[in-house]
């Protein structure tokens, strides 16, 4: 007697849930990259810039559109979602000195905000020939020739000068305003120009009167000022200073000449 097989049918794919459950992930991926990607409601319509007084605006956007701008597939998207503000903020700092806080953030569904705050010049920092406004953190951002009532005349013998960068350190830069505030108010003295020699860390403060006063800031200012204003009250008086050239307060003993 003939053995009997029994054919087995083959389940179709259609009816595997493992198929549909891939057809739908795929559809839900295609949904999410149309989102992200292509969805008119979320595009870029616009670049809001605000808090800028002196930097055009005009020239942020110009400079933002481009790094929002994405191709995929050969289609172009200017999502919300695929702008960096991190890498936004970064690019701005390095094409824009007179920056001084900045924040860029995307504002759902269809904008881009960028909030500026831009640098104020204190006084000038120069070194050799050059001079640039300098604001109260130490940075130097733009060239400038304007008078001023505090310059800073740089010595440091080499370096590179390059806008955004900070020169001096707030530490040295608090005390030559202190100086300045002082001999304003304790000697009635007008200090506007400053040498600064980095190295070493001395400063000759130049007065009104024509004369200078060196000071060692690694050492005590508020006790090289206290020296000064006893010196100029005591031994050098008005009438004395008259073809006074310095008064050297970086020693245990102070010199003038």
């Amino acid at each position: 007697m003939p053995r009997k097989y029994q054919v087995k049918k083959k389940n179709s794919f259609l009816k595997s849930r493992f198929f549909w459950l891939a057809v739908l992930t795929s559809l839900a991926m295609g949904g999410v990259v149309y989102l992200v990607w292509f969805c008119p409601f979320f595009q870029i319509k616009e670049i809001l810039v605000a808090g800028n007084e002196r930097i055009n605006a005009a020239d942020i956007q110009q400079l933002l559109w481009p790094k929002v701008t994405h191709t995929f597939l050969g289609l172009t998207s200017r999502s919300v979602f695929l702008a960096d503000p991190r890498s936004l903020r970064t690019l701005l700092i390095e094409q824009f000195p007179l920056i001084d806080t900045l924040q860029v953030k995307r504002q759902l569904p269809q904008f881009l905000t960028v909030d500026v705050g831009e640098r104020k010049a204190i006084g000038l920092w120069c070194w050799q020939n050059d001079c640039f406004s300098l604001d109260e953190k130490g940075v130097i951002f733009e060239p400038s020739q304007a008078t001023s009532h505090l310059t800073i005349k740089s010595q440091q013998p080499q370096g590179e000068v390059r806008l955004g960068k900070q020169v001096i350190e707030s530490k040295e830069l608090n005390q030559i305003l202190t100086i300045q505030q002082t001999l304003k108010e304790k000697a009635n003295l007008k200090a506007t120009e400053f040498t600064f020699f980095e190295e070493e860390l001395r400063l000759n403060a130049k007065t009104s009167e024509g004369w200078e006063a060196f000071f060692d800031l690694k050492e005590n200012l508020d006790w090289q000022l206290v020296r000064l204003e006893l010196l100029l009250k005591k031994e050098l008086s008005i009438d004395k200073r008259t073809g006074l050239e310095y008064v050297d307060l970086r020693f245990s003993k102070v010199y003038y000449k």
